[in-house]
């Protein structure tokens, strides 16, 4: 009976620590600008960001230059940004995006944003490395970036940086609503 129960243990464990090393399914999607393919992966030494944004929207916007800094400033996470808005031809969003200075993602039929339940434009998602979303929610607490009190997605990486859990979890997002298209 020890040498069952000890076996028990042995496989048992050897599943936790197979399970452990499987690194998540990557993203997959196309680049915005150029049309090439972009594979996200989760590598052990970066947390991944994505933020939908939009090329029309004021809120979105307003918030464009303080993700650029951030980008600056957190070199151990890789920044995308995402393309939802059915609403926007891709030639508006090129045209806008091209200055930005950010990979963005065109998500042209909404499946990234239903996915991870975007809804609004920015909608910020920080990933760990297994892929899982360990904050989601807007950038700020203000739909208009320059006016925000508490600058959600900064606090969450200043304390990813300095090796705490995130204070907050979730954020609400203020901004133009994610338009999908009929598909």
């Amino acid at each position: 009976m020890k040498n069952l129960v000890f076996l028990t243990c042995i496989f048992l464990s050897s599943i936790t620590i197979a399970a452990a090393t499987n690194s998540p399914e990557p993203l997959i999607g196309l680049e915005l600008l150029t049309g090439n393919q972009v594979k996200i992966e989760f590598p052990a030494e970066k947390k991944t960001i994505l933020i939908f944004m939009a090329a029309k929207c004021p809120c979105s916007g307003s918030h464009e230059s303080l993700i650029s800094e951030l980008k600056t400033r957190f070199k151990d996470f890789q920044f995308y940004a995402v393309h939802s808005n059915s609403n926007e031809t891709i030639k508006e969003a090129q045209e806008h995006f091209a200055k930005y200075g950010l990979t963005v993602i065109n998500d042209s039929k909404a499946a990234w944003a239903n996915r991870f339940g975007a809804l609004k434009t920015p909608h910020a998602f920080v990933l760990d490395q297994s892929g899982e979303v360990i904050y989601q929610g807007g950038v700020t607490d203000s739909h208009v970036g320059p006016q925000a009190k508490t600058k959600y997605l900064e606090e969450v990486l200043q304390d990813l940086t300095n090796g705490k859990n995130p204070r907050r979890s979730e954020g609400r997002a203020l901004g133009c609503y994610i338009q999908r298209g009929n598909s």
